[in-house]
């Protein structure tokens, strides 16, 4: 099996290559494109659609805006964006970069991740029925367990003849079979169900499946079926790539929170980095399942200091135009260094830029606001967007009440 760092990589190329072949009924959404958070859960989903709808996946870090995700996005020059997860994992500045560039877009999400699978799958229903009634094969996971969800993934990418027609992702866990059965109840019909889980031992999951009360009710409502395990056990392997992954999470964390006052993102992300500690002690003992329970409980922390740190920054640098101004310059210049690497002529946005940065030097922000950043903003959808003019929003939001 390969580890989560290798999976990223698989992914990545699949990406760039355009190894996953369109089908032929959704041919035409080949110029929608998909953005989803790197939380494992909502990344499971979201490849799930990706791959049923043929088209476009891209990928930003949970939490945080990155401007080079953004300039990614616009290089597709999409017509439509579909963002899957809430305004923590996904920030609302992408939905502000698609606002000004004419980028009609909607949002697919829950309060929670259970209940953003819930609405993916309803939306999905909804708008792409075709696509849907392709789906064969239910996947139930524990939403929390990171190893079953990637193992998941590694099985529909490499193994795809061991599903009965195309499968989807189901979350569940304690306290949310509600959710769990209320996205059963869109399908009528499935060939197979399968159960994706991390095994401790052979007795039970390490993350809890709800599954009599599952299979319970599946045996009401489905006339008939086969039932599978996607059973993994946490190796070596495994569990080091999930450890970098965390460490390389907390130490995010951290820079984000360098300088703030948060005083409960201070206490998660020690807790995040005590987890972390002992998840590696037990790591360098061999004790491989107590390694990977230790790093969820560090990653859960560092998702909570990522969100925190990051909404207080944007406190901060809404209270200074300065500062708001420079870091809005620094993301035209990440933009346009992904945009100049992909092959287009960049000269004359670099040149506004130059401009726009000698301005705030010069402290005058009337130039910046009323003609600059305007400008900068234009020269950008006229390379990408290949709209007349940026500033027609069209956004919509799929939510669970």
């Amino acid at each position: 099996m390969i580890g989560k760092k290798g999976l990223v990589i698989l992914m990545s190329l699949i990406f760039i290559l355009g190894a996953v072949p369109l089908p032929r009924a959704f041919a035409e959404n080949t110029r929608l494109v998909i953005l989803v958070s790197d939380n494992e859960a909502d990344w499971a989903i979201a490849q799930n659609v990706a791959d049923l709808l043929g088209v476009h996946l891209i990928v930003s870090p949970w939490g945080t805006y990155d401007p080079a995700v953004s300039a990614e996005i616009l290089s597709v020059e999409p017509e439509r964006v579909i963002i899957i997860g809430g305004p923590v994992a996904i920030p609302e500045e992408y939905t502000k970069d698609f606002d000004e560039f004419g980028i009609p877009y909607e949002r697919w999400y829950g309060e929670t991740r259970y209940e953003t699978n819930l609405v993916v799958i309803q939306a999905l229903g909804e708008e792409f029925p075709e696509a849907f009634d392709e789906i064969g094969t239910i996947v139930i996971a524990n939403g929390r367990d990171a190893l079953a969800i990637e193992g998941y993934l590694e099985a529909m990418k490499l193994r795809p003849y061991e599903f009965k027609g195309k499968p989807i992702l189901i979350l569940t866990d304690e306290g949310r079979e509600n959710v769990t059965i209320a996205a059963l109840e869109r399908f009528v019909r499935i060939s197979e169900v399968k159960y994706a889980a991390t095994y401790s031992g052979r007795e039970k999951p390490m993350f809890p499946l709800n599954r009599e009360e599952i299979d319970a009710w599946m045996r009401n409502h489905f006339a008939s079926y086969t039932e599978d395990t996607l059973a993994r056990s946490p190796t070596e392997g495994d569990v080091h790539s999930l450890l970098i992954n965390v460490q390389n999470k907390t130490e995010r964390a951290e820079e984000l929170l360098d300088g703030l006052r948060v005083p409960d993102a201070r206490r998660k992300l020690e807790e995040a980095k005590n987890a972390l500690n002992l998840a590696w002690s037990a790591y360098n003992s061999g004790d491989y399942s107590r390694a990977y329970q230790l790093a969820m409980v560090a990653s859960f922390n560092a998702d909570f200091v990522i969100s925190r740190a990051y909404r207080e920054m944007r406190t901060v640098y809404q209270g200074l135009p300065n500062m708001q101004l420079q870091r809005e310059i620094q993301q035209f210049e990440i933009m346009a260094k992904v945009l100049k690497r992909k092959g287009y002529d960049v000269s004359e946005l670099e040149s506004l830029i130059s401009q726009a940065k000698e301005a705030l030097k010069d402290g005058k922000y009337s130039l910046l606001l009323n003609e600059l950043i305007p400008e900068i903003k234009e020269t950008i959808a006229k390379l990408t967007t290949k709209r007349p003019s940026p500033g027609i929003p069209g956004g919509k939001n799929h939510k669970r009440p």
